[in-house]
């Protein structure tokens, strides 16, 4: 198995806020949602996306890699 260690402080992510099976999973993973980022970018239709951010802070990985691995297991057998 390889190392799972790094000195990152976080991973993040970010969907549209209309996106609600991405912004599911996304917590289903133990993301945190941080907020929403209003009109970040505009669309190519001209829609004013809303991004929702997520993260995984570096002090809660240790609970989510292991709610991760957990859920593998249950699906492995």
């Amino acid at each position: 198995m390889r190392s799972t260690s790094c000195s990152a402080c976080a991973c993040s992510s970010r969907t549209d806020e209309l996106n609600e099976k991405s912004r599911a999973a996304i917590l289903g993973i133990g993301a945190k949602q941080e907020g929403i980022v209003r009109h970040e970018p505009i669309m190519p239709d001209g829609r004013k996306r809303n991004s929702v951010r997520f993260s995984i802070i570096n002090d809660e990985w240790p609970g989510v890699k292991a709610m991760l691995l957990d859920k593998l297991a249950r699906r492995a057998s």
